[in-house]
């Protein structure tokens, strides 16, 4: 069955669509088992205070009803863990992902903020706990171990992640009262003043994280704009021009075929005679000239890298230099023979992608309308929490640590972009085949054709193109290598897809089936770039690591990255994501020197 274009949209927008219908229906009333009933997210149930089953706090205040959720009594039989119910941390992860995927994709952003909200709640449960060595608030505000309970724990840390989100994501707040209406829902009020309540204290973690990341490097007061720093005392400049006419264009004598080049991207009022966005150069309105998303970010200060240039990885091979090169598979040859080599594989590529292929490019694409990649392994880490049926405890710590790496990740990868600002695939190909006719795909629903080199493009969304910011490394197999390797240390096993684990009430393709963890099956038409794939593609990956592979992988058969820029970012992401876990553990173990 071939799905209409909406359709297909929706399917990829289902996730943020549930939680923001879960969150209306809860407001207007609805008794719980309704709301799980019509919308729910992988193992995810929010449950109002009323309904639940919880021992009355140690400590609690007029501020707050500090009660546990749980699952009604009544609907426990039908779950496949009768005995789990996500942890408040889980419900504020997935309503956090709901305002990351309302807004623009930036995933530098996107990660900084994971990680603030994540810290804040670590943070706040610290508190609650004999051993956990807070990050930022002091020790001495532990309370009595009396005071240890997990109603008192998950009051502190919902009130952390509330406020924290609420300094975050203002005007979403303002649109949509997501984080208010689940914090009701929770039975909890908001904290205005700090004290020793699990309420008072979670607002002092709050408070501290904000306060703590103001002057952080990433300039969020200027909505994150390029700022100078000792690391960068100069603002960016692009070495090319967007003009392809200019003499530092495209087509100019000038141009530098081994730096980054600000494209001009469809706007998507224009269409060719195929339907496809286009633009008129002579219309601006038709297109939008692309700049360097944060390029700031490599100076920006980290969670557990000693600075951003910690784990830089050696320069990618330059156009026109005789000058050795080993690339990132240990092969030795001339700067110039492994750039016209990695080059020509993504032509090759683009030439002969099938239905898996596109599959694979789509999934992790994680372009317009998503949760960017830091968030999906988020996503992902739900489903994960549900397998092993984690406590608060477990999840106050797996998403610190993920989130912690992640936004290291995204610092690490920023710094190699922009010091050595290297150029796109979409660039290299239209600057080296001009003129030329090459095989390649030719567009959605045109397969593989003979076309001109210049007019090469991406298996992208065609209103999307290229991420805005240079190629090396890829920020996919950062991400993805550095979250697969504290998900594999967290859980001390790399297995992800069992073949048993049902995420409950997901069905993510319409087909009618409940959709199984690490595995993720795409229907006849599901497709959003082109009305693609013919049969039915099943993608699994047996262990995390097999996932952040294809999430790297999939940049080259999107035609967004090359084999070094993928390569060398999964063997940085790697080793942040050891770190990163390394030094959270220590948190929580209280083994910080």
């Amino acid at each position: 069955m071939q799905l209409h274009p909406f359709h297909r949209l929706f399917h990829r927008l289902r996730p943020s669509l549930l939680a923001i219908l879960a969150l209306a229906f809860i407001a207007a009333g609805l008794p719980a088992a309704q709301v799980h009933a019509r919308a729910t997210l992988p193992g995810i149930r929010v449950v109002p205070a009323s309904a639940a089953t919880a021992t009355p706090a140690a400590a609690a205040t007029p501020t707050q009803t500090a009660v546990a959720p749980a699952l009604p009594a009544e609907d426990t039989a039908t779950a496949p863990h009768a005995d789990y119910h996500p942890s408040v941390v889980v419900l504020w992860n997935e309503v956090m992902l709901a305002a990351v995927r309302s807004g623009a994709p930036r995933p530098t952003v996107t990660a900084r903020s994971l990680f603030m909200v994540h810290q804040a709640m670590y943070d706040a449960w610290s508190l609650y706990d004999p051993v956990a060595m807070p990050s930022l608030l002091p020790a001495t505000l532990r309370r009595p171990t009396a005071e240890h309970t997990e109603a008192n724990k998950a009051a502190a840390v919902s009130q952390a992640a509330y406020q924290t989100l609420m300094g975050l994501y203002g005007p979403y707040e303002t649109q949509t009262q997501a984080f208010s209406r689940l914090l009701q829902t929770l039975g909890y009020t908001p904290a205005t003043q700090p004290d020793t309540s699990p309420a008072g204290l979670g607002l002092l973690a709050a408070r501290a994280v904000l306060e703590d990341r103001a002057d952080d490097g990433s300039n969020a007061a200027n909505n994150y704009a390029d700022v100078v720093s000792h690391t960068f005392p100069e603002l960016y400049i692009a070495a090319n021009s967007d003009d392809p006419n200019a003499a530092n264009g495209l087509f100019g004598v000038d141009f530098d075929a081994n730096h980054w080049e600000p494209l001009r991207v469809p706007t998507g009022i224009m269409l060719d005679d195929l339907g496809v966005p286009t633009f008129d150069a002579a219309i601006t309105t038709t297109y939008r000239i692309q700049s360097f998303l944060t390029p700031q970010w490599g100076a920006v200060r980290p969670f557990a890298l000693s600075s951003g240039d910690q784990f830089r990885p050696p320069a990618p091979p330059q156009r026109n230099s005789d000058a050795p090169y080993t690339d990132a598979l240990g092969q030795q040859m001339t700067n110039d023979a492994a750039y016209q080599m990695q080059v020509d594989e993504i032509l090759h590529l683009s030439a002969t992608l099938g239905d898996r292929e596109k599959v694979i490019a789509e999934y992790w694409a994680d372009g317009p309308r998503s949760e960017t990649p830091p968030g999906h392994w988020n996503a992902l880490a739900h489903g994960v929490a549900y397998r092993d049926r984690h406590t608060i405890d477990e999840d106050v710590k797996l998403f610190f640590a993920l989130n912690g790496a992640l936004f290291d990740a995204s610092i690490a990868c920023w710094d190699s972009k922009r010091a050595y600002d290297f150029v796109r695939p979409v660039t290299a190909i239209r600057y080296k085949y001009r003129g030329q006719m090459v095989q390649a795909w030719a567009g959605p629903n045109q397969g593989v054709q003979w076309i001109l080199g210049e007019t090469w493009r991406p298996y992208q969304d065609t209103t999307f193109v290229t991420p805005a910011f240079p190629e090396y490394t890829s920020g996919h197999s950062n991400f993805s290598a550095a979250a697969a390797a504290v998900l594999t240390e967290f859980t001390g096993s790399p297995r992800f897809y069992d073949g048993t684990t049902v995420l409950y009430n997901e069905d993510f393709n319409n087909d009618g089936l409940p959709d199984l963890l690490g595995q993720h099956v795409v229907a006849v038409g599901g497709n959003l770039f082109e009305d693609s794939p013919s049969t039915i593609v099943v993608l699994q990956w047996d262990t995390f690591q097999d996932a952040a592979g294809e999430a790297g992988m999939s940049r080259r058969y999107g035609g967004i990255h090359f084999q070094d820029g993928d390569l060398r970012g999964r063997e940085m992401g790697h080793k942040i994501g050891m770190q990163a876990f390394a030094h959270a553990q220590q948190l929580w173990d209280g083994t910080l020197p």
